[in-house]
């Protein structure tokens, strides 16, 4: 699947001010109505003022149609803040462009806490599969080693506001790398991006004993259809990767979801696929996003009197 990017555009009535620092940059990704603390007056800004960034609005616009049954190649660029992680030189799993040195994917793409040309992987906490049966806090940030430049082809998702939560039958879609053929023991990259259209399934239809039963929590997001003929799905190596839907036709374009879990097999009736909800953790992809800023600072003036 494929990816896009996140820091939102201004409104012109929103007013010209600058937000300095990482920190300020991602908060204007969050949407205006979101109340959020100046992060400025806590730590000193590292990365200067950034004015006017936009996100969720690419240069080269997707291809999106009212019905996919099976997903479908991806035009070129079109969900410019896809990544393709690859710890081992291999594709393993996606994610997606938030920041020009930041990355939202999945916690359980890092079993092994190895990987190149990132200077840090942060795992939420509480994750704990395949310790415990269910997948939860499946959601990380990787710091990169160095600035993405956006361009026409490269720029970030928006984030949404915090706890939104999507109402049921709300058309999103994934995108990725993943398996096409479902064969899970022997599941291979695809050629090319792929990209999906997937309907939200309520949290009270997902819950159900047929359905996903206790695996499936109020942070999570359920995607599919459910119609036997009308199955499809993400798969294999589109793990940590972007569910992004919009507001309103034209809007910008949001990563509600990170591609956490599936059937086996990837395609099963009453299985939909499963996203870690983003705006469910907001305040902890705050929270690394200060730490991070804080550590810094804390190296780099040691010493000093």
């Amino acid at each position: 699947m494929q990816t896009n990017r996140l820091v939102k555009a201004k409104n012109s009535s929103e007013g010209q001010q600058c937000q300095p620092g990482v920190i300020g940059e991602l908060l204007k990704n969050i949407k205006r109505r979101v109340k959020v603390p100046v992060i400025q007056r806590h730590f000193p800004a590292t990365q200067g003022l950034i004015c006017e960034l936009t996100c969720g609005k690419p240069a080269i616009p997707p291809v999106v149609v009212s019905r996919i049954v099976n997903g479908e190649a991806a035009t070129p660029h079109s969900w410019p803040w896809q990544v393709s992680m690859q710890p081992t030189f291999f594709h393993t799993c996606g994610g997606t462009l938030i920041h020009k040195n930041w990355v939202l994917t999945a916690a359980h793409c890092f079993m092994s806490e190895r990987c190149f040309n990132v200077s840090g992987i942060y795992r939420h906490e509480s994750f704990r599969y395949p310790t415990v049966p269910t997948v939860e806090f499946d959601i990380a940030l990787v710091r990169l080693d160095g600035d993405v430049e956006p361009s026409n082809e490269i720029s970030y998702a928006c984030l949404p506001s915090a706890e939104e939560v999507l109402p049921g039958g709300k058309k999103c879609y994934a995108t990725g790398w993943g398996d096409e053929t479902g064969n899970s023991m022997n599941a291979s990259v695809a050629e090319g991006l792929n990209q999906v259209a997937l309907p939200v399934v309520p949290y009270d239809t997902c819950k159900r004993m047929d359905y996903w039963w206790f695996q499936v929590k109020t942070s999570m997001i359920c995607c599919g259809y459910t119609l036997p003929d009308e199955l499809q799905s993400v798969c294999q190596g589109d793990s940590g990767g972007p569910l992004v839907c919009q507001d309103i036709p034209g809007g910008s374009w949001e990563v509600h979801g990170i591609t956490s879990f599936g059937p086996i097999g990837c395609v099963m009736n009453k299985k939909p696929s499963v996203f870690t909800r983003s705006s469910a953790y907001l305040p902890w992809i705050e929270n690394v996003l200060r730490r991070d800023i804080y550590n810094e600072h804390s190296k780099n003036t040691a010493g000093l009197l």
